[in-house]
This record gives C-alpha cells, sequence and structure tokens, in this order.
C-alpha cells in the first residue's frame, strides 16, 4: 500500500512537472500523454478507487493508451513509424480487449481468482494484453538505453539509464504474467497467490524507477527555471524604475506578460528580456548619470539620482558611464542584481513623468 501510494504520487507528480513541456514540441506531448495515462491507470486501478468503480478493465485500457503514446514519442525521436498503423493498432488492441472481456463475462485481476481455471477468452484477453504493452515497453527499454550513451555522463545519462531499467522491469513482469497465465490454462499448476504480490511489486519498483528517472532531467530544468525566476523576482526593482521612466522599452506587451506567467513561454526568455529592457532604460537614462565608483551600490545611488535629474529634466553636461559587465548573460545579470538590490524603495525612487501605469 505505502509503495502503491508512493508510486501514484510521483506519477501525478511528474504529471503536473511536466506540464510546461506540452508547449515545446509533439515529443514532449507524446511523452506528457503517456505519463498522465499511466498515472490514470493506477489511480483507477487503486484499492479503494477500484472497488468503488469495479471495473477491472478500465486500468488495462488505460495501461494500453500509455503505451501507444510511448510508441508515438519512440516513433517522434527515432523518426520510424506510421502515426495511422500506430492508431489502427491500438484501435485493434482495444475493440479485441474489450471483445474477449465481453466473451469472458469480466476479467479477474485477484491471485486468488487468476488461480482458478480460466477460460481461452481469459487467456487471449491476457496474450493481447500483455504482448502489447511488453512489445513496446521493451522497444522503449531499448530506445532509451541506446540514446543514454550519447547523453552527457552524469545525471541526465544516469537518469536515462535508470528509465530504461525501469520500462525493462515492466516488460518483464508484463511477458512473465502472460505466459504464467497460459501455462496455467495448459494445465500446469501456477502459485498466484504468491507470484501476483511478487510480481506487482516487481511492476511497481519498475514504473517508479520509470518516472524518477523521467524526472531527472526536468528536476535541472526545474531548478534552472527557478533560479531565472529568483533572478527576475531580484531585478525587478531595477527594470520597475526604467519601465516606468521610458515605457517605450518594454519589448511585449501586459497581456503577453500575464500569457508567459502562465508558462506559455519559457523563464529564461522572460529573464532575457528584463535585462535587455533594463539595459534600454539605462542607455536612455545616461545623459542624467553623473561619474561614479564601481560598486553595484555606488551605480545604484547613481540611477537613482538619474531619475531625480530626469524628472527634474536636468542633464548633466558631462555625464558618466554605466559599468561595462560580460560578456556571458549571466554575468549580465549577477551584476545587475547586485545594483538592483543596492536601490532603495520607493521613497527614493521618484515616479517620473511617462509612467506606464
Amino acid at each position: 500500500m505505502i509503495l502503491d501510494v508512493a508510486l501514484l504520487a510521483l506519477l501525478w507528480g511528474a504529471t503536473v512537472i511536466r506540464i510546461p513541456t506540452l508547449w515545446r514540441d509533439s515529443r514532449q506531448r507524446a511523452l506528457w500523454a503517456a505519463v498522465c495515462a499511466i498515472a490514470l491507470a493506477k489511480t483507477v486501478s487503486f484499492g479503494p478507487i477500484a472497488a468503488e468503480l469495479a471495473v477491472p478493465i478500465l486500468p488495462h485500457l488505460l495501461g494500453v493508451t500509455s503505451a501507444y503514446f510511448l510508441l508515438r514519442f519512440i516513433a517522434l525521436v527515432t523518426h520510424t513509424g506510421v502515426r495511422a498503423r500506430q492508431l489502427a493498432l491500438l484501435v485493434i488492441v482495444l475493440v479485441a480487449l474489450c471483445g474477449l472481456d465481453v466473451l469472458a463475462h469480466g476479467i479477474d485481476t485477484e491471485a486468488d481468482l487468476l488461480a482458478t481455471e480460466q477460460g481461452w477468452a481469459v487467456v487471449g484477453y491476457w496474450v493481447v494484453l500483455e504482448a502489447y504493452l511488453g512489445t513496446v515497453l521493451v522497444t522503449t527499454s531499448m530506445l532509451f538505453w541506446r540514446i543514454s550513451g550519447e547523453a552527457p555522463a552524469g545525471l541526465p545519462r544516469a537518469g536515462l539509464r535508470v528509465t530504461s531499467t525501469g520500462t525493462a522491469l515492466v516488460a518483464a513482469y508484463a511477458a512473465i504474467k502472460g505466459s504464467l497465465i497460459l501455462v496455467h490454462n495448459l494445465g500446469t499448476h501456477i502459485d498466484f497467490s504468491t507470484v501476483e504480490p511478487i510480481g506487482r511489486t516487481t511492476q511497481t519498483s519498475g514504473l517508479i524507477l520509470t518516472i524518477a528517472g523521467l524526472l531527472v532531467p526536468a528536476t535541472r530544468r526545474a531548478r534552472a527555471a527557478y533560479e531565472a525566476y529568483r533572478s527576475l523576482v531580484v531585478l525587478r526593482p531595477l527594470w520597475k524604475a526604467m519601465r516606468d521612466a521610458f515605457p517605450e522599452v518594454i519589448l511585449f506587451t501586459p497581456r503577453r506578460a500575464v500569457i508567459e506567467l502562465a508558462g506559455v513561454d519559457d523563464v529564461h526568455l522572460r529573464l532575457y528580456r528584463r535585462v535587455i529592457e533594463i539595459r534600454d532604460g539605462m542607455l536612455a537614462l545616461r545623459p542624467y548619470a553623473a561619474p561614479h565608483g564601481p560598486s553595484p551600490a555606488e551605480e545604484a545611488a547613481a540611477i537613482v539620482e538619474a531619475l531625480q535629474r530626469r524628472a527634474a529634466t536636468n542633464p548633466l553636461a558631462e555625464p558618466g558611464s554605466w559599468a561595462p559587465v560580460g560578456p556571458a548573460m549571466a554575468d549580465e545579470v549577477a551584476w545587475l542584481s547586485r545594483v538592483s538590490r543596492g536601490l532603495a524603495g520607493p521613497s527614493r525612487t521618484p515616479t517620473p513623468s511617462g509612467s506606464a501605469r
């Protein structure tokens, strides 16, 4: 039960974390759909929820759907496969499972029920299900292992190999379970009460490894996005001063900014734009800037004084210059962040005419 809860938390966490990737490309959308479908499958198969729904076939249909999106992801990565054929195969498998479920008068998934004599409709159901899932998972495992060799050493490579190992475990569970049900129906006694709990633990462990591996690059991107967002917040006082003084430096409308806050555009692009807007504002403010020292605090004080001179329409005959920074964007962000921290609050920063508000 604890392992199942941990898996559900991981699956839904991965589903939510990867939502921003929906706007990236079709490969990421296919991968997100696969994770979301398996999260739904494990949710509806969770004991209390499964007891309320009483539709044992539903998790299997969702699992097959998840496998289809994994197949789409593989096709998009490797530029192989025809979408129409993959979709047709999905429909055939879903129809076959539903038809065999009707013929079998319902599929039993509990270990004690699997141990009873099953008809060939039940065997056919499990063979179709596990063959489709196993084939897709083996293909996925091979793909992730192959491309892991091309990934940078460290976490990216380790994440891909963990994912490959996880999908291989789930594929092994599918193959073994389908084979045992077939062998059992041919007359060999199988103690499903012993085998099934081990198999479910293997499947759950494999899924945890798969999702954990997939989260490695997402976690790295999330950390980078967090750092970029933090820089946006730190730069806001300096950016606001430039925006209020020179509203024409803004590169996108307030409405566009709201859309970007919702995650449509990358936070790194927003940070890049904010740095450009600050630099454009400081360039326009330069005629009012007095010569000053090289520290961030002195530059912040010079900006406040320059804004006051601009408000009074009092440019300098021999203005100073702002500190040269570079060459990398990270250097710009670090320097401007220190300057922004040095800016005083609203009591010392005037709101000149031409405010964007």
